[in-house]
């Protein structure tokens, strides 16, 4: 083979196929790393949707020693509490966008899972000299509510605990004599009023209210009285069930995840 039939040989693509192809791989490469992009993008959203899942499970669980021993669901504020830094109108149940879950729970000087805890009552007489029941019992409300800001694609679920302002009886955890709990024997409420933001130290209040989560996209409660009848009046009710729904955006995309849980109170 001479050196003009190797160079023959040996030609390469023309400036025309070269027009041709450059633009057909820029179109095959774009196809191929767009696919890449949607997978990559449907993996992290149901990674995503997984965490929502899983800290709403988590979130609705811890609800449950509240949800377990309160004595009464609430459409309104305990008439004996007072929240100045309540919306307005007050707190109800039936609220909107997002219903509110309140809750009212007897007062104790400790954890419910302290065995050594004792009810804290309402100093009516002496709590010295007078029957232990001679008091009635002091109620603790706690609210779990959502605020969506204007313009936010979620809301965030808080938590309020408003404890009585009025004078209380305890026992004294020394002698188990009653006591108004001015001693370090003698604790008072274990639980401490809570508001917004900004407003601690006003008004009884001493630490600001807990947020939940910050994803919330629903927020609903049905309640249901005896023999599992749904019911419209939370004070009816002996179960509840929660519906939350939280939310998420990956890349543009909305992620939900739904949680539910259903509890019957023990009181």
């Amino acid at each position: 083979m001479n050196i003009l039939s190797l160079k023959k040989s040996q030609k390469g693509l023309t400036i025309i196929e070269l027009l041709i192809a450059i633009p057909i791989a820029t179109i095959i490469l774009v196809v191929i790393m767009a696919a890449f992009f949607i997978q990559y993008t449907n993996v992290l959203a149901e990674s995503s949707r997984t965490t929502l899942r899983t800290s709403g499970q988590a979130l609705l669980i811890n609800l449950q020693d509240e949800l377990l021993f309160t004595i009464a669901y609430g459409e309104t504020l305990e008439t004996s509490l007072t929240d100045p830094h309540q919306p307005t109108g007050g707190w109800t149940n039936d609220s909107s966008p997002f219903e509110t879950l309140i809750i009212n729970e007897i007062a104790l000087d400790s954890t419910r899972r302290d065995d050594n805890r004792n009810i804290i009552r309402q100093l009516i007489n002496p709590c010295e000299s007078s029957g232990v029941t001679s008091n009635p019992v002091a109620i603790n409300n706690v609210i779990y509510f959502v605020e969506k800001p204007t313009g936010e694609n979620f809301g965030t679920l808080y938590k309020r605990t408003i404890v009585p302002t009025y004078d209380l009886c305890s026992i004294d955890r020394d002698t188990g004599d009653p006591c108004t709990p001015e001693s370090t024997t003698c604790l008072g409420n274990a639980k401490a009023t809570t508001c917004p933001e900004g407003q601690v130290g006003n008004n009884d209040c001493v630490a600001v209210d807990q947020a939940l989560t910050e994803n919330v996209v629903d927020f609903q409660i049905t309640y249901f009285a005896k023999d599992n009848v749904e019911t419209a009046f939370p004070s009816a009710a002996n179960k509840v069930e929660i519906d939350l729904t939280l939310g998420d955006k990956v890349y543009g995309k909305d992620v939900q995840a739904k949680i539910k849980h259903t509890i019957r109170k023990i009181n």
